[in-house]
């Protein structure tokens, strides 16, 4: 838990700087007092309800250590969540008005890649910074500098994937089966295939589904 505490007070730091005065597109974030208002966005009623749930359970229990230990700067921070419900779609529009009309500084999320892609851009005009806990697709980060992630990317787990398929499981051949509606599913199949290959190994069907 103190990795936790030290990584969202780090992370806090830094958004303090945006909370004074910060003028970024059609946005204005201003000083809300004696509290950090920071934007949480994640799936807690969708298919990928499970991750989003404990995303937001974790967001909250290192806010309310840091508070408790006296905030950031003597400012305590303040969680404002918004349920995308896994829609890429949804989670655009939330992210919208977390800047817009909660005038966040800063926003945490989101877990799913496809997610994330459709709301970083909001996030990117606004000059608000955005960090994702787990989106692995190389595009969330290429979409500007206002966006960033705290995991390891796609092509990292898929090398990996291949490399344990070829040289600890001694697999010559694999079929391949991706979610064709998911960015994170798309990124990993396209890059395992492609280190098992370079490894010899042959990709002897793929199969996808929606």
């Amino acid at each position: 838990m103190t990795r936790v505490f030290l990584a969202f007070s780090l992370a806090a730091s830094v958004f303090l700087s945006f909370a004074c005065v910060q003028k970024g597109g059609n946005t204005t974030t201003v000083d809300t007092g004696n509290t950090i208002r920071i934007g949480v966005y994640g799936d807690t009623t969708g298919a990928t309800s499970s991750f989003g749930v404990s995303t937001k359970n974790g967001i909250e229990l290192a806010f309310s250590e840091i508070n408790a230990a006296g905030g950031v700067n003597g400012k305590k921070l303040e969680m404002v969540f918004e349920d995308d419900q896994g829609s890429p779609e949804k989670a655009k529009t939330v992210i919208s008005k977390l800047i817009n009309q909660d005038k966040v500084v800063a926003v945490l999320g989101e877990v799913a890649s496809s997610n994330s892609l459709a709301a970083a851009p909001v996030a990117q005009e606004a000059k608000i910074p955005m960090i994702t806990p787990s989106s692995t697709n190389p595009k969330v980060t290429e979409v500007g500098d206002y966006i960033s992630r705290v995991c390891f990317i796609d092509p990292f787990q898929g090398s990996v994937m291949a490399k344990f398929a070829v040289n600890t499981l001694n697999a010559k051949t694999a079929a391949v089966l991706g979610d064709n509606s998911s960015d994170y599913s798309k990124g990993l199949t396209q890059f395992f295939e492609q280190e098992f290959v370079k490894l010899g190994g042959t990709v002897i069907t793929k199969q996808t589904y929606a």
